[in-house]
């Protein structure tokens, strides 16, 4: 059987997805990935030696209502461009980690009768997951809340194996830390956080005179000098941080948080606001702080004292242990590729 992935616009809608490929590979003779070469995923998929088809896409404009208008008019045409290679690709199924950049490959999958799976990171359906999961054979959340339908099931969000090979001796190496003094490290997701970042600009004096910060700062990065303060644009090892550090202060996106929480280290999150997003972080920060796994600062309440404050709070902190299920994905790959094979068998009525 051949699987096509799909879903981006940032890494926490592709990397998931990265993550199967081991055990995607056991089970499906071909894995392609269906995207927008403008966008993150081409250049993801390139790294992993993922063969990579392009379809065009289109956002929902929170800010310019008036540009969704155009939705209907090209939507169409690029759910043809989808239909195409899913056709020419032989797909049998379709893995759909959301984003609008799924759904024309999710509308073309319904067309020519392809299952789907959908998966939900998130605390709450995105808009995209919600109308592809009308469609679906199958609904993957991260969260029992998330999705009440019969057809829903919930694992962990996928993490890559490797991840728990972290090798934070890398990270003490390469900026030459000392033991002795906690390491802070600072994330603002794959675009960046230039919210966050300001804040900790204003507050290097303070924070650099207690911690060794690392600051992953993405394409807002202003370049800065200062003793205690190592300051990057991205990394492809993000593992290797995460394990070095003592403290962190991150968004909350699933992919983030999923990651931290796996090597148990204690975070601060600050989610992006509800202005400019859906509030799935905001939700994501709320259950894991009222499960005991992080704390929380909105971003409306962000301020150099305030960011000092919480960061004091979380030296004390004690975590709640969290366990990741090592064979996560395995069950995950299991449960499409066991809905791929009946529909393959017994067609489309009696999925």
């Amino acid at each position: 059987m051949n699987i096509a992935l799909t879903g981006g616009g940032t890494a926490g809608h592709v990397m998931p997805n990265m993550a199967l490929l081991d055990d995607l590979y056991k089970h499906f003779d071909k894995v392609i990935y269906i995207g927008n070469k403008n966008k993150m995923e081409y250049d993801i998929c390139k790294k992993f030696n993922v063969p990579f088809y392009h379809c065009d896409c289109i956002k929902l404009d929170r800010s310019n209502i008036g540009k969704n208008f155009l939705i209907p008019i090209k939507l169409p045409k690029y759910v043809k461009e989808a239909k195409k290679i899913l056709t020419e690709q032989n797909v049998d199924i379709v893995f759909s980690k959301g984003g609008y950049v799924a759904m024309p490959v999710v509308y073309a999958a319904k067309s020519l009768s392809i299952p789907t799976v959908c998966h939900e990171s998130d605390y709450s359906l995105g808009l995209a997951n919600k109308l592809n999961s009308r469609f679906a054979k199958g609904i993957i959340t991260c969260f029992d809340s998330t999705c009440n339908n019969d057809r829903a099931k919930v694992f962990a969000n996928p993490i890559r194996k490797d991840f728990f090979d972290a090798r934070p001796q890398r990270v003490f190496e390469e900026y030459a830390l000392n033991r002795y003094t906690p390491i802070l490290l600072i994330m603002g997701g794959s675009l960046g956080a230039k919210a966050i970042n300001d804040v900790v600009y204003s507050s290097l004096d303070e924070l650099c005179r207690k911690y060794q910060v690392i600051h992953i700062c993405g394409n807002t990065m202003i370049p800065i000098t200062h003793k205690n303060y190592t300051q990057i644009k991205f990394t492809d090892n993000i593992q290797d941080y995460i394990a070095a550090s003592d403290l962190i202060i991150s968004r909350c996106g699933a992919g983030a948080s999923t990651e931290i929480n796996a090597l148990n280290k204690k975070a601060l999150y600050i989610p992006l606001s509800n202005k400019s997003s859906r509030g799935d972080q905001v939700l994501n920060a709320r259950y894991l702080t009222q499960n005991g796994f992080a704390l929380m600062l909105e971003e409306k309440e962000l301020t150099k004292e305030n960011l000092l404050k919480k960061l004091d709070q979380l030296a004390d902190f004690d975590k709640k242990v969290y366990v990741y299920d090592r064979n996560n994905n395995s069950k995950i790959v299991d449960y499409v590729s066991k809905i791929a094979y009946r529909y393959a068998v017994t067609g489309a009525q009696s999925i």
